[in-house]
């Protein structure tokens, strides 16, 4: 088999460069956000169909379920331990090749269960005509079998190319995508705005934090999150910080210009689990952040958290407001006692 070919050789002197250690990482970092969003999928709507399931259901309709989160959590297991720039050592993209080929050899077996198992439960959930639950479980297949051609492919056909590496058009801003409105109006849990450039991550998020009992809009980049903002009040944003038209640092960036951070607490959503990333997205005022694929409960403690974060701030806002008031009119009841004592000692003088 001819060998793919090293986008990063024939360089030279340059390739110790600074240019390619950040093409280096760009690139590993774009594997690992492409895999792990279909693990989202695969893990985080097989949590939300375990909950939908009533207590009643066959056990083995759980155990097929957890069966697919089973396999999501193995591959993401592997795809965590096998590409990494630690696990990857040198900075060198045959390197990274031949752990493709190793990771396509380690998951194989996992992942070519998921078609299958989904095709069963299809079955069942048709016998026992659980047909809102089909349109979730067809998202889950649909992100086994991108997960598998994604692994296969990047083993055997070699590097992908990185949208955010400048190789890919930018959006016009004159034509930002369709605004998608809320799902439900009236919730109690709070208004929430998940900002996100993969339709099923977005789908996927909105099901289960709407099942708890929020309202949620989406916005599928980072131009529409700004003009939702700038058009609604959200109790929290969840936003995602790789995205091709405006990451979520740019966002926030925008938003502290603005004078509109902080009006929501921020909670970053990604792939990427480096801790640079953390860093930045908390120095640019995010409150938050959170890995790809979601545990959700995990995720939920943390919305609970900013959203009565951001009730204790109210209310401290309430009572400072309370407190200048107070003394306001403390000042001026104390200034009219003595307006009225030098206007009495006048009129004394002037009789």
């Amino acid at each position: 088999m001819k060998r793919p070919a090293d986008p990063l050789a024939g360089r030279g002197a340059a390739s110790d460069r600074p240019g390619r250690q950040e093409l280096w990482r760009s690139l590993v970092a774009h594997l690992r956000h492409e895999l792990r969003t279909s693990l989202t999928a695969i893990v985080g709507y097989g949590d939300h169909l375990l909950e939908c399931l009533p207590l009643d259901a066959p056990t083995s309709t759980f155990d097929a379920l957890n069966g697919l989160r089973g396999i999501g959590a193995s591959v993401l297991a592997q795809v965590n331990e096998r590409i990494s720039e630690e696990a990857l050592g040198g900075r060198d993209s045959q390197a990274l090749l031949r752990s493709l080929r190793e990771l396509n050899d380690a998951t194989e077996p996992h992942t070519s269960k998921i078609e299958p198992l989904c095709a069963e439960l299809l079955s069942r959930f048709e016998r026992e005509e659980r047909f809102a639950l089909i349109p979730i479980l067809c998202r889950i297949q649909a992100a086994g079998v991108m997960l598998r051609n994604l692994i296969a492919g990047y083993s055997q056909s070699g590097l992908p190319k990185a949208p955010w590496l400048g190789l890919s058009p930018v959006q016009d801003e004159a034509t930002p995508p369709a605004l998608i409105a809320p799902a439900r109006a009236g919730s109690l849990g709070g208004r929430l705005l998940v900002v996100d450039d993969n339709s099923v991550n977005r789908d996927m998020l909105t099901a289960c934090l709407e099942r708890r009992g929020y309202e949620v809009d989406q916005a599928p980049g980072g131009r529409t999150a700004l003009q939702l903002i700038r058009e609604n009040d959200y109790d929290l944003i969840l936003l995602d910080l790789v995205m091709p038209d405006l990451s979520g640092l740019d966002v926030l960036e925008k938003l502290r210009d603005e004078g509109r951070l902080g009006l929501a607490p921020v909670v970053l959503l990604s792939a990427s689990d480096k801790l640079g990333d953390v860093a930045r997205g908390i120095e640019c005022g995010a409150e938050d952040y959170v890995t790809k694929p979601f545990n959700m409960v995990l995720l939920q403690a943390r919305i609970r958290a900013c959203l009565e974060l951001k009730r204790l701030r109210q209310c401290e806002e309430a009572y400072v407001t309370l407190l200048r008031e107070h003394q306001a009119r403390a000042e001026e009841a104390q200034r009219a006692p003595a307006g009225r004592a030098r206007g009495g000692a006048g009129e004394q003088g002037a009789g």
